[in-house]
């Protein structure tokens, strides 16, 4: 299976509410999903098989949303798929 990238950005949807509280959340679940993963400053991005990919989002999505008071989210998703694989590093390469 080939290897895609996402780019996540996981936000709560409720008045007065920041990222900050859910933020910590958030990175803990994607380090504990075990794929590799960069965090940035206006999303994180992994990288994995499409299914273990979708499979952290579904974990996300009700995990998050169960934190804090936080009864909605919102997830922007990006992903990078090639046929033979697509990898962060091959990404940053192709930048110079």
């Amino acid at each position: 299976m080939a290897t895609v990238m996402a780019g996540l950005q996981v936000l709560p949807n409720g008045k007065d509410m920041d990222t900050d509280g859910i933020l910590p959340h958030v990175v803990k679940v994607i380090k504990d999903s075990g794929l590799k993963y960069e965090v940035g400053p206006m999303e994180t991005v992994v990288e994995g098989s499409m299914e273990d990919v979708m499979e952290l989002v579904t974990k996300l999505q009700g995990e998050t949303a169960n934190q804090d008071g936080i009864e909605e989210v919102i997830t922007n998703i990006k992903l990078h798929y090639r046929p033979d694989g697509v990898s962060m590093e091959d990404k940053k390469t192709n930048l110079n």
